[in-house]
């Protein structure tokens, strides 16, 4: 369990700090090792291994890819982010072609914290304005 909600609220910022760094390597000092990730583009990942190569595929996928948090409340074991992604589709993402598109969202993000350690993800984002951005939606 983090010691304050000051801790928790650092691991999340911690966290957003790798993917926009895109410093992985990074994750074992914020992310357990039984972390499980949710979002409307991936479903659920199990494991900070796989969790892993799905960030790296985001980041390859969408190279300028950045989190802006704008809010974020916390206590010792729960933290709520409200924030922005944003990224150009410059390669292949989930067997889907480069659009060149960029996109900007809306997000919501849960993490638990548990043993000093964020434990969950849970991003909530409309998908549908997400591929509609991309280019991806039919007319």
């Amino acid at each position: 369990m983090a010691e304050t909600t000051e801790d928790a609220a650092q691991l999340a910022t911690e966290y957003v700090e790798i993917w926009n760094e895109q410093e992985f390597s990074r994750l074992p000092d914020v992310v357990a090792e039984s972390f499980t990730f949710t979002s409307p583009t991936s479903g659920t990942i199990q494991g900070r291994e796989d969790f892993e190569a799905y960030a790296r595929e985001v980041v390859d996928a969408f190279s300028d890819f950045q989190i802006a948090v704008h809010e974020m409340l916390a206590d010792e074991q729960l933290v709520m982010a409200e924030g922005t992604l944003s990224g150009t589709h410059d390669s292949e993402f989930d067997g889907i072609p480069p659009t060149h598109e960029t996109f900007e969202v809306r997000d919501m993000a849960k993490f638990v914290v548990e043993d000093g350690k964020l434990q969950e993800e849970r991003a909530f984002f409309d998908q549908h304005d997400f591929l509609g951005q991309l280019g991806l939606l039919e007319e």
